[in-house]
């Protein structure tokens, strides 16, 4: 339903940002239908896990339980090809309908599973009075412009807001398809080929740097291409980096900073970390397409020290033990450190010659079933298929991921390539590990946009660690592992790859 009329507000954007100078309401009436729409799947989900696991009704989170095994089952089935099918005794359309009739009682059981927005409506006075001196919220908005009909003309344009503000102000940036091309390619390119960037500031942050002026911290909600961007690695006029000047927060939704300040999240009492290494790719065959990773072994084990010097009850998985069954028996450990290979799969790359069929078909049509973290017996699964990730264990998916009991973990770390990246849906962020961690309930997610460097990567997060074990700040501990991991090494690849989203 959202994807029929989601255009509608692009319509409206067009109009509005083209009459702001005659009309200044527009610009807070924008604002509150980025509250309302922005990341509305994703806070949904999570809002739904949050009030029926909450509840009191035991018959309810069973029925929860009992949609969520389904479900899975379902992703199993559609693993499976008739004949699978039909020797395994499923009945997938029957599968499917019990999945429906679930979902069904559930909403009608429970207010919060029906009932995708709050009784009160969240405004941006809200947000305005939640925001300290010094402070900026940012809502990005990419849209594409309408004349007559909605062109391929694509437009980003950030709604800022201060607390001494009457309403939010705007930036247009009108050159959003080369920003989404070749501008991001650009910086792409020069991180990883570690080459002295001389546009990106100037592209997607001295706009916006030039109208908020100088502040502490940025409380940013992204869209589009600044979702697969982490502004804190851009390089300065001065010689220095974004991260140097402002703090930037990443949030799916501005309306966080005002919920964060009135509800009470359930946090974990049980100091526990629960932390994967080194997976043993390949467990049947003597496959060497994945290289192993014995530093993540050696990453593991030093934090494990770590934690246990500090008084915390570790759980550490490595080699064959770092298997996905392991994964999913967690229950909300405080923090959850995994370092292994991440898997991301465009749609783009599963070709018209392998003429998927059916079941296999749908599977390519879920970006959260494309994109993975790769454990135990992965490379094994890998020689089977290029796509199929769930006819066995090896990968788990962002779709199995969504399904992971973190509600009471305050912090995930992808200590692992590539785990930031995902499909772009404009105003609903990445599809990929990074929704998925956060549907599952963690409150702070750490991934990674690049490939990694092992040595580096051991030494930021053991700094970061030290840090939040002595402040307890976790935002606070990670900028600064990394501006002290930079004058190490200095160029963004080796820190700048790591990005953070969500609040603390």
């Amino acid at each position: 339903y959202w994807n029929t009329i989601k255009a509608d507000f692009e319509f409206y954007n067009t109009l509005a940002f083209s009459n702001l100078e005659d009309f200044k309401d527009l610009s807070g009436k924008v604002y509150n239908y980025q509250l309302l729409t922005k990341a509305l799947l994703l806070n949904s989900s999570i809002k739904v896990r949050e009030r029926i696991l909450a509840s009191s009704d035991e018959v309810l989170k069973g029925q929860y339980n009992a949609w969520q095994k389904k479900k899975e089952t379902l992703t199993v089935a559609l693993s499976m090809s008739q004949q699978q099918l039909t020797d395994n005794g499923i009945d997938r359309a029957l599968l499917e309908k019990e999945v429906e009739a679930l979902e069904k009682e559930l909403s009608q059981r429970s207010e919060g599973f029906g009932q995708g927005f709050e009784n009160r409506k969240i405004t941006f006075e809200d947000v305005k009075k939640s925001l300290r001196p010094n402070e900026v919220a940012v809502e990005m908005i990419r849209y594409r412009h309408f004349d007559h009909v909605l062109t391929d003309s694509i437009i980003y344009c950030a709604l800022f807001l201060k607390n001494e503000f009457k309403t939010p102000k705007a930036v247009e940036l009108k050159e959003g398809k080369k920003m989404e091309g070749r501008y991001f390619k650009y910086y792409r390119n020069a991180i990883i080929g570690k080459i002295q960037d001389n546009y990106s500031y100037k592209i997607f942050w001295e706009p916006l740097q030039r109208e908020m002026g100088q502040v502490s911290t940025v409380y940013l909600s992204a869209d589009g291409i600044y979702n697969q961007i982490n502004l804190e690695a851009i390089p300065t006029p001065d010689g220095r980096f974004v991260i140097d000047n402002s703090n930037i927060v990443l949030v799916s939704n501005t309306k966080d900073i005002y919920l964060n300040k009135i509800r009470s999240r359930a946090k974990s009492t049980n100091n526990i970390a629960s932390m994967f290494g080194n997976p043993t790719f390949y467990m049947a065959s003597n496959g060497n397409s994945i290289p192993p990773l014995p530093g993540t072994e050696k990453e593991v084990s030093q934090l494990q020290l770590l934690f246990k010097q500090n008084g915390w009850n570790t759980m550490q998985y490595v080699e064959d033990k770092a298997d996905e069954e392991s994964i999913k028996n967690l229950n909300s450990p405080k923090i959850f450190h995994i370092a292994t290979h991440g898997l991301y799969k465009p749609s783009n790359e599963i070709s018209a010659e392998q003429e998927l069929e059916g079941n296999e078909s749908l599977l390519n049509q879920n970006p959260l079933m494309r994109t993975g973290l790769l454990l135990t017996g992965a490379g094994d699964l890998l020689e089977k298929t290029s796509y199929n990730y769930n006819i066995e264990n090896g990968i788990l998916t962002a779709y199995e991921a969504m399904n992971l009991n973190l509600d009471k973990t305050d912090l995930v770390v992808l200590s692992a390539c590539e785990t930031g990246l995902g499909d772009l849906q404009a105003g609903e962020g990445v599809y990929g590990l990074q929704r998925a961690f956060l549907v599952a309930g963690a409150k702070v997610l750490i991934m990674s946009m690049f490939k990694v460097d092992d040595d580096a990567t051991q030494k930021l997060f053991l700094k970061f660690y030290l840090k939040w074990l002595n402040s307890g700040k976790i935002r606070e501990s990670f900028t600064e592992a990394k501006i002290e991991l930079r004058s190490e090494y200095p160029e963004p690849i080796f820190w700048g790859a790591f990005m953070m989203i969500g609040m603390e």
